[in-house]
């Protein structure tokens, strides 16, 4: 259930004026629940984000300084990093995640005629796209 649907079942227990106590205090719970995972995976996007800009500035950098290829095996590794973060064992494990799987489509066929993409997806190792 997505983190809006509490809400809504809330409201509609509310608008109800219902006195199902117990399954307000479970949604109340699940939304409680939600909130913490928010709250601990902030520390994760601030991290991710950061390293998204760090890609693309240091792609930018390679680009003004001439350096056409150094600038492909660093975007090349951002398009690894996604590709093994989300492929998992079975491509089309996630259709809850349309765009995403698209996106695997895509850099599957990429890597299929690009040596510089598919040495980035075997070299890629841990959880950072990009170094600092």
């Amino acid at each position: 259930m997505k983190f809006e649907d509490h809400f809504n079942d809330l409201d509609r227990l509310l608008l109800a004026k219902s006195t199902d106590y117990e399954k307000m205090r479970a949604i109340l719970q699940e939304i409680r629940r939600s909130h913490e995972f928010v709250r601990m995976m902030e520390p994760a996007q601030d991290r991710l984000y950061a390293s998204i800009a760090r890609g693309h500035r240091k792609v930018l950098v390679h680009l003004e300084a001439g350096d056409s290829n150094a600038a492909m095996r660093e975007a090349a590794k951002a398009v690894a990093w996604f590709f093994v973060r989300f492929q998992g064992d079975q491509p089309t494990s996630i259709p809850q995640f349309p765009h995403i799987e698209g996106e695997l489509r895509a850099v599957r066929e990429l890597a299929g005629r690009n040596e510089i993409l598919r040495e980035a997806v075997r070299n890629t190792k841990g959880h950072e796209i990009h170094d600092p």
